[in-house]
């Protein structure tokens, strides 16, 4: 029976350091910017990439399986009003505005504090915001999962400020001026609820700011350091970062315009620069229990709409993001371990994202 055991607990520790070895070599792992195609999968990443081609595909997309990139490649270049001598083309490890993406890493990152007992999700929001009236009917659990009541600041930011921060916020925005850090909280108090808190589920980015300010309360840091420490460090995504702009690629609207959502209104809802190989690196780790433990994890995606910070749908967990200029979409479908990551510097109206990505997904459902 000893000799048993001792077996057992060799294989335990063996397959241990075997699962760590393999999860770390995906976070040291680094990729030229050159396109990816695994030979088993040459079928599909052809026509992966002739569908692209055609539909005049902007961005660089990222197609893996478990903890392999099967195909990945960028189409375009990184400012399309640069000069012709200074134009450089997308590549794989090319940054871009990430969105909403962010708020699955802002949810990981209050995850980490509960899982630290520093917090619970049951706590109040009034033990943060105890000058917020609405606070002690509001739970970080409802924050986290959309069921608040709050009004959007970001999307619906004319009934959540006045009308002169209002139209101030807008001109600040297109000349790409910061605007003041505290205005949300400023202005939280007057913003009128759109329902009952916990009554429904209400998409709000006004949610993940607030996360972002506690996870600030709670760790002590700032929330571009403690993100840097405890999710991108953690990750190996040297290319990603929180800055304001700091992205590889400009996008432009309709009119020809360059701007971004001001750095201090998207904090912790979408603030997040980053490539397709960074938010590969993120998908293996944090869906294998290396961000937050496997039980948290589980808890995180514990819904049939909107988990904590992820949209779950049929075996698969997603998230969208949409800034001004720039969309994404990053999926991660259980049975098959697929990652689908598309990232473009043009509007959704021009390169819609999540339809790249579900015309993606089918294909490779096609190859199976």
């Amino acid at each position: 029976m000893k000799k048993r055991a001792c077996h057992f607990f060799f294989f335990m520790t063996f397959f241990f350091i075997l699962n760590l070895a393999s999860c770390s070599s995906v976070k040291k792992q680094t990729w030229n910017d050159e396109e990816i195609v695994d030979k088993k999968y040459r079928e599909f990443a052809g026509r992966a990439d002739e569908y692209l081609c055609e539909t005049g595909f902007q961005g660089a997309v990222l197609i893996g399986r478990g903890k392999k990139i099967v195909f990945a490649k960028g189409y375009g270049v990184c400012d399309e009003k640069a000069a012709a001598p200074d134009q450089v083309p997308i590549g794989i490890n090319t940054t871009f505005e990430a969105g909403s993406i962010s708020k699955q890493m802002t949810a990981a990152a209050v995850m980490q504090l509960v899982q630290a007992r520093k917090l619970s999700v049951d706590d109040k929001i009034s033990k943060f915001f105890p000058d917020f009236n609405a606070g002690e009917k509001i739970t970080i659990e409802m924050l986290l999962n959309m069921r608040s009541g709050l009004t959007d600041h970001i999307n619906a930011a004319d009934d959540f400020f006045p009308k002169n921060i209002y139209r101030r916020i807008e001109v600040k925005q297109m000349a790409c001026e910061p605007v003041e850090e505290n205005l949300v909280l400023d202005y939280l108090n007057e913003a009128p609820l759109v329902a009952e808190p916990d009554s429904t589920y209400f998409y709000c980015n006004t949610n993940y700011f607030l996360l972002a300010r506690i996870v600030e309360q709670v760790s002590g840091m700032s929330f571009g350091d403690y993100m840097q420490k405890n999710i991108f460090d953690r990750c190996g995504m040297s290319r990603t970062n929180l800055s304001f702009q700091q992205t590889d690629t400009r996008g432009y609207d309709y009119k020809g315009r360059y701007y971004s959502i001001p750095a201090s209104l998207a904090l912790g809802c979408g603030d997040v620069n980053s490539c397709v190989t960074d938010l590969f690196k993120w998908n293996v780790l944090f869906t294998s229990g290396k961000i937050v433990k496997k039980k948290t994890f589980k808890k995180m995606i514990d819904s049939e709409s909107y988990g904590y910070g992820v949209y779950c749908h049929e075996g698969s967990i997603f998230h969208t993001g949409v800034t001004n200029v720039f969309n994404s979409y990053d999926g991660f479908y259980f049975d098959d371990k697929l990652s689908i990551i598309v990232l473009s510097n043009c509007p959704a109206a021009k390169v819609n994202t999540t339809t790249v990505a579900r015309n993606l997904q089918k294909m490779w459902a096609e190859e199976k």
